[in-house]
């Protein structure tokens, strides 16, 4: 049997590799070697000196063929560790990546010497081994027992020595470990010395094996680990100082982490066999032992020098197989984007288009990956046609139900800007285009093209499905207010339009202030129709919170809560302070914040899911006439002119984008000869839109800005001073030494009203106003 027969018994696939140099090397050692004859004269050897050795699997049968085939499986913390670590983790890639490099063409002219290297004498046989790298010397001591004994005898030490220097990129060999075991360690297989699984590659640190399971049950950081008398044990202490550290993160790569004291991890049992040792040899030393302290320190040194050697070892040998781990993943991902770019190529030639190809382009690097295809072959393409076709198909099946859709909705846009741009907000969302049943044969006709619609025929389905669309959800609101049963829907919807009528959104409460406070339809659309959070909102009730707080400030006002609308309060425009808020400070300012009557409602609703039980019975106060004027006119414009939210009210040239104010109001000059265009009419905020909430204007309240200048002309901004600045400010601007009330100057008074559930300790408290 020759060599190739016996690496091909034991199931190795690198065996012509051996055989290549074999084929080689064989001559060059009779030709060269120890002064060797140019014809070497063969030993004669016995007739069973050969054919009594025991070779591997002799008999082999169907259950140790699929075990020897298979191997045990991998130990690894994740259920699909080819997946998710990558094909080259896998096995030892720092055996694959050196046969990969040393692996030699085949020739069919060249010579076969294996049965002469059989016949050679042991000294010639060693010879020749010392041309083989490492890996082969491994190789060839498994082939046998035979070739075991020959490789593995004291003889050969020197066969090993040679072969390592021959190849001086390898790592060097630590201190007290042998050439073969060190061989086995590089190039072996990754079986964990615990578990016995697949995963464990060597870890130079410790010279052991262990899968990523076993690493966590033997491993250990600093910070977990215990002294004798279980303290902490400190990241300098003298035990870590003398045991090796590992930086490696798991048992399939080389890779590993920062090299730091918190980084480094020990071998429990190590760890814990030293902590006794150092223990006792301590406690002998503070009994005065002879001798003994001259002993430890000189046993200190020698393993503190013993441990720098290894870890300097380690280090080289981790490098060495992190570099060769960057480079095999390398050359994978190159063979996996080159295959993917045949299989993308050869999807095309058969017919699928290019752009459902790209889009799907990283499913199809994901199929091979999971298939483990990375040369494209006919074979391996035939293999995985089905899938990667079936991918392809459903991508393009997907664009054409979007380009569809989208169709649908370039035309429900066009339809859209033909209405007055006021009501813009009121309008279904666009995605609901789809659910028309009149576009129901266009949307399921067969997908191998996109296919059009007349453009005449989709505007006429068009107003029935907003008029549904706005019916349908108009009497889900009105479910949630009491009415009578004799009520038309015109009266129920004069009710919604009730300042008392308050709704808040089930869905977004917790997630976004915006739907805390929806007053009137209008509102109350607009938030349906904007899509948030992975779809419209849907769920909506009565805020008891809001409606108890806005009959306070109705009482406030002195208007009453079963009349009242929302416009009569949005066109009085009032400003109102929390009178269950403590001052609080902002800039040097020391106040209470001045709401709108809807940001009064927003805040008592977060008052109550922030379960503030100040606030359980609300207090609001009304600002007089001239605190509303002196607030309003150091507020910013809200929304900010130079936010991108507005829109043109006469067309609809801003209906796909909006713009800042200033682009609004040169359109309507330029366009619509507008000389001077009324903000809100021709200038608008577009009400599609959610912007943050404003900055709400804090009031001064110590000391109070409750005091007028009544020497100061009227001013564009009506002002307000605290006693101390207007005394000042009379002395300087108008020479004015002793100031007279009414005359020079004059108190205003800050809170008009109070709600009615106004306490008396609520009055003593702000009768500063």
């Amino acid at each position: 049997m020759t060599f190739l027969r016996l690496c091909n018994s034991y199931g190795r696939k690198y065996a012509f590799i051996v055989e290549n140099n074999f084929r080689t090397l064989v001559v060059h050692s009779m030709t060269s070697a120890s002064a060797a004859p140019p014809t070497v004269p063969l030993t004669n050897l016995e007739s069973n000196e050969f054919d009594g050795a025991e070779l591997p699997f002799f008999q082999l049968h169907g259950h140790g063929y699929r075990q020897v085939i298979s191997g045990p499986r991998i130990s690894s913390c994740h259920s699909q560790p080819k997946m998710y670590y990558g094909p080259v983790t896998i096995r030892n890639y720092l055996a694959g990546h050196v046969k990969k490099t040393l692996r030699m063409s085949r020739s069919k002219t060249q010579p076969n010497y294996m049965d002469l290297f059989l016949k050679l004498p042991t000294e010639l046989k060693l010879i020749v081994l010392e041309h083989l790298h490492p890996i082969d010397l491994l190789h060839f001591s498994q082939a046998s027992k035979y070739f075991w004994s020959i490789i593995m005898s004291p003889k050969a030490a020197g066969v090993w020595k040679m072969s390592f220097e021959s190849y001086p990129d390898l790592p060097a060999c630590p201190p007290k470990v042998t050439k073969p075991t060190w061989a086995l360690m590089l190039f072996g297989p990754g079986i964990c010395l615990e578990c016995g699984k697949h995963g464990a590659l060597t870890d130079f640190a410790f010279l052991k094996q262990y899968c990523e399971l076993c690493m966590k049950a033997n491993y250990a950081y600093i910070s977990s680990l215990r002294d004798a008398s279980n303290w902490p044990v400190p990241v300098d202490g003298l035990v870590c100082l003398m045991l090796p550290r590992s930086y490696r993160y798991h048992g399939l790569r080389y890779t590993s982490a920062y090299p730091s004291f918190s980084n480094a991890k020990y071998l429990r049992e190590d760890f814990n066999a030293m902590m006794k040792k150092v223990t006792l040899i301590q406690v002998l030393i503070e009994h005065q032992v002879p001798i003994l302290s001259e002993l430890f320190e000189d046993y200190k040194i020698a393993i503190m020098a013993h441990i720098a050697k290894v870890q300097q070892v380690s280090d080289e040998a981790n490098s060495w197989a992190t570099d060769i781990f960057r480079l095999c993943s390398t050359e994978c991902d190159t063979a996996l984007r080159k295959t993917t770019e045949r299989c993308s190529q050869r999807l095309h030639n058969l017919g699928h288009e290019l752009q459902d190809i790209n889009s799907v382009r990283f499913s199809i690097s994901q199929i091979l990956r999971i298939e483990g295809v990375y040369r494209f072959t006919s074979r391996s393409f035939r293999k995985i046609r089905p899938r990667l076709e079936s991918t392809v198909i459903k991508r393009k099946t997907s664009r054409i139900k979007n380009e569809r859709q989208e169709l649908l909705q370039g035309v429900y846009r066009d339809y859209q800007k033909t209405i007055d741009p006021s009501s813009w907000h009121c309008l279904p969302p666009i995605t609901l285009v789809k659910t028309i049943p009149g576009f129901a044969d266009f949307l399921n006709a067969p997908y191998d093209k996109r296919g059009d619609i007349d453009p005449g025929h989709a505007v006429t389905l068009f107003p029935d499905f907003i008029a549904d669309w706005t019916k349908r959800h108009q009497s889900e609101i009105l479910q949630l207010l009491k009415f009578d049963e004799q009520q038309d829907v015109g009266t129920r919807l004069r009710k919604l339009e009730l300042a008392t009528s308050v709704v808040t959104c089930i869905d977004c409460r917790w997630k976004s202030q915006r739907g805390l406070v929806l007053l009137g339809w209008e509102n109350i659309c607009r938030h349906k129709r904007i899509e948030a959070y992975g779809g419209f909102c849907s769920k909506f009730e009565i805020n008891e919170v809001a409606s108890v707080a806005v009959n306070c400030l109705l009482s406030c006002v002195g208007l009453d809560p079963a009349t009242t609308t929302i416009d009569d309060m949005n066109s009085r425009d009032d400003r109102f302070l929390c009178g269950n808020c403590p001052a609080e400070t902002s800039r040097g300012i020391k106040g209470l914040k001045a709401y709108t009557w809807i940001e009064c409602l927003i805040h008592s609703t977060e008052m109550h899911l922030q379960a503030n039980a100040m606030h359980d019975s609300p207090i609001w106060l009304l600002l007089s006439p001239e605190a509303t004027r002196f607030v309003k006119e150091h507020e910013h414009d809200y929304p900010l002119p130079s936010w991108s939210v507005w829109r043109c009210g006469k067309c609809a040239s801003h209906f796909d984008e909006v713009v800042p104010q200033e682009e609004v109001i040169y359109h309507a000059k330029r366009v619509h000869l507008i000389d001077n265009p009324v903000l809100g009419v021709d200038v608008a905020f577009d009400s599609r839109l959610y912007v943050r909430q404003r900055k709400v204007f804090r009031l001064a309240m110590d000391p109070a800005y409750e005091f007028s200048c009544k020497r100061c002309p009227k001013l564009p901004v009506y002002k307000l001073w605290e006693m101390q600045n207007l005394v000042q400010h009379l002395l300087a601007k108008h020479h004015i030494v002793d100031p007279v009330e009414e005359e020079d100057w004059a108190k205003v008074n800050v809170v008009a009203a109070v709600s009615s559930s106004f306490s008396p300790t609520g009055s003593e408290e702000h009768s500063n106003l």
